[in-house]
């Protein structure tokens, strides 16, 4: 081996780089074999769920969720996550140790990504059971030479190859599971998806593409800069919301000019007055700029003010005198969401919770009540998780491990000018 200082700068940059891959590989192979430990410990835990619910008297489906219900918040409150979420990873790990033993001893070796083994397992789910062990031996073999893009279509052909139910059988139900859903993005932005057939989902794609290159072929590039996935984006939002295209690069809000929806958008006044561009909110969502703000303010039908603390940006009162109403309005607005830690099912979709229950003496006063979803409503009667309320809207939970979690009301959060003065 040469001396490094007898080395050309171009053989010292070659040196380096070589130490620096190894370096990455090794960090890589150690991330994988820790990730492939996680999964063990998650799989663990999902089968002490299991036999805490075998070891039921209690018949009910209702009490045969609690177990799992209450494991995954657990965790997920102690690693600051969505007990759904955690409740789905706890399934898969579960899944994967059970029905993936070779794919999860690779990524224990550092031969493959947590991402390889996520396809893997992806592509496994109509494989039954007297299949798996094939699948899962080819599937690891290709996972450990090359990526993952590559390795996705390799997948399908395995997981396809290792089926015994026919397609038009197995497509029927996967029908089951079309659906359209929503990704909030930053920067007032969002992602729509929708689960279709393939043949209606490329159709709709090409048709889009088709309706797009019209529109783009009718105008030059210096009066429609926008490019063809810009395009394709606008009808899109124009043939959902409007029925109609628009065809000009200076009509792209046709879409936001068709929404007519129950939503609550907290808007400066100096916005709504044009004064200023500061920015509104889509309640516990996401920032909606100013000028998308001003148009749905202009097409709204009822207002309604809420008066917060100068200093601390807390709810004060709401201005129409109904007292439930008020209180109910007060609590949307305090709380915005589901109240347990991590939860974000916003409070349309929740029930308005006694912390201490009526039956315990309990008074229906704001500072006894918050949103909870369900599911976390559920939990707090099904389970030992225990709540407290504070004066100041804070729940504090404790999990049946004595694990304390506090969770503050969304609109304790106030923003202002840096040259706003403090009161």
């Amino acid at each position: 081996m040469k001396d490094a200082a007898a080395m050309s700068p171009e053989d010292a940059e070659a040196a380096m780089l070589e130490g620096l891959l190894a370096g990455v590989e090794k960090t890589r192979a150690s991330i994988a074999a820790l990730e492939a430990l996680e999964l063990n410990l998650l799989a663990t835990a999902r089968q002490i769920a299991a036999d805490r619910t075998s070891r039921l008297s209690d018949p009910s489906a209702r009490a045969h969720e609690m177990p799992l219900r209450d494991i995954a918040a657990e965790f997920a409150t102690a690693l600051h996550a969505n007990d759904r979420g955690m409740q789905n990873e706890l399934h898969d790990a579960a899944d994967i140790a059970r029905r993936l033993p070779r794919s999860l001893a690779v990524l224990a070796e550092g031969r493959i990504s947590r991402r390889h083994l996520r396809a893997i397992h992806e592509a496994s789910a109509g494989v039954g059971d007297p299949e798996l062990t094939a699948y899962d031996e080819r599937a690891a073999a290709a996972a450990s030479e090359m990526s993952v893009n590559r390795l996705r279509p390799v997948l399908r052909r395995l997981a396809e190859q290792a089926q015994q139910r026919p397609l038009t059988e197995r497509h029927r139900e996967a029908r089951t599971h079309r659906g359209v859903f929503v990704r909030d993005l930053p920067d007032g932005m969002a992602e729509l998806t929708a689960v279709l057939p393939v043949i209606e989902a490329h159709g709709a794609h090409d048709r889009l593409t088709r309706m797009a290159r019209l529109v783009r072929d009718a105008h030059d590039a210096e009066t429609d800069p926008r490019t063809i996935d810009q395009l394709r984006a606008d009808v899109l939002s124009d043939l959902l919301l409007t029925s109609t295209t628009a065809d000009t690069a200076d009509a792209p809000h046709a879409g936001i000019d068709a929404v007519h929806a129950h939503v609550r958008v907290t808007i400066p006044a100096t916005t709504l007055l044009g004064t200023t561009d500061a920015g509104a909110e889509l309640i516990g969502v996401s920032p909606v700029d100013a000028e998308t703000a001003r148009r749905l303010a202009g097409g709204s039908v009822a207002w309604t003010r809420v008066l917060t603390h100068p200093v601390t940006g807390n709810v004060v009162g709401v201005d129409r005198y109904r007292p439930s109403e008020d209180q109910r309005r007060l609590l949307r607005v305090r709380d915005e969401r589901c109240r347990f830690p991590g939860c974000r099912m916003p409070t349309h979709r929740c029930d308005i919770d006694h912390t201490v229950d009526w039956a315990h003496g309990g008074t229906t006063h704001v500072d006894n009540l918050a949103h909870l979803c369900r599911r976390h409503h559920s939990l707090k009667h099904a389970t030992p998780w225990r709540v407290r309320l504070g004066p100041d809207g804070v729940l504090e939970w404790t999990s049946p491990q004595g694990r304390h979690h506090r969770d503050s009301p969304a609109s304790r959060v106030v923003f202002t000018d840096a040259a706003d003065p403090p009161f």
